[in-house]
């Protein structure tokens, strides 16, 4: 999941050097770890990927917004809506969606 979501955001055009695109492509690895999480557990992923990068939560947040904020301005338009939500555009319902889009491409391989 976590090489789905580098594919994604790559094709959505976030940049790579960007701290929260990072963050996203671990928080889809937590996610398929464990789904429980989906709904509106986006704090505890915060706090998961802050222990693993010895980072803060508050900080976590920051840097999975500003990557959002980044692609969903200046990104690829087709890819983002492909991956992403235009509406609620906050950290945890772009999260969900991007896990739940991710995941219908992953049933449509099998």
């Amino acid at each position: 999941m976590k090489n789905k979501a580098i594919n994604a955001l790559i094709e959505m055009g976030m940049p790579a050097n960007v701290k929260g695109f990072h963050y996203i492509a671990e928080a889809m690895a937590l996610l398929e770890e464990d789904p429980s999480w989906k709904p509106g557990k986006t704090g505890e992923v915060y706090r998961r990927l802050s222990e693993m990068s010895g980072d803060t939560p508050s900080r976590v947040e920051r840097a999975i917004r500003h990557a959002f904020t980044i692609v969903l301005t200046e990104g690829y338009l087709d890819a983002v809506e492909k991956y992403l939500t235009l509406q609620n555009t906050t950290n945890g319902n772009l999260l969900a969606t991007l896990y739940l889009r991710l995941s219908q491409e992953k049933g449509k391989e099998k």
